[in-house]
């Protein structure tokens, strides 16, 4: 049992580290492109690394479950991730300002009107911004999200302000 989680989460790891090595040689520039790319990587490429790494059938069998599920997962989580968010261009433009800045002068590309005072009513909520009156800064949980959004978004080589 337990060697199937560890080839489990293996296969996951290496369709993973292909997956990145993929997107820092050629990052496919549309979801028509990527979504295919990423399927063909965690489906096909994994199940072929199973077939390499697992000695029988039956193994094999739960290996690729564990690792479909890792997968299907991650590629709807991708998907989360590398599309255009107003909240996450909202923290990061907060996490680049420590001072903070008033909801009056907010001017980010693409969103006019998606900075509605229901998202921000939402965002200070959840801890992620704090709000002064009128004053917004980032909150210590969004400058935990936009600082992991961020570094995961360069490890892949995604450019800040793309989606992709």
């Amino acid at each position: 049992m337990c060697a199937v989680l560890v080839d489990g989460v293996v296969v996951f790891a290496c369709s993973l580290a292909i997956h990145v090595i993929v997107w820092r040689i050629w990052r496919p520039e549309s979801y028509r492109a990527w979504l295919p790319t990423l399927v063909v990587i965690f489906g096909p490429v994994g199940a072929g690394i199973a077939w390499l790494l697992v000695p029988t059938w039956l193994d094999a069998a739960a290996v690729l479950l564990l690792h479909g599920t890792l997968s299907a997962v991650y590629v709807i989580g991708y998907t989360l991730i590398s599309a255009f968010s107003p909240s996450v261009e909202l923290l990061k433009l907060l996490d680049r300002t420590s001072e903070g800045i008033s909801t009056s002068s907010l001017r980010l590309p693409f969103l006019a009107g998606a900075l509605t005072g229901d998202r921000i009513d939402n965002l200070t909520a959840a801890g992620l911004v704090r709000r002064d009156g009128t004053h917004l800064e980032l909150g210590p949980r969004g400058a935990r999200l936009a600082r992991l959004v961020l570094l995961y978004r360069h490890a892949i080589g995604l450019p800040d302000g793309e989606g992709g």
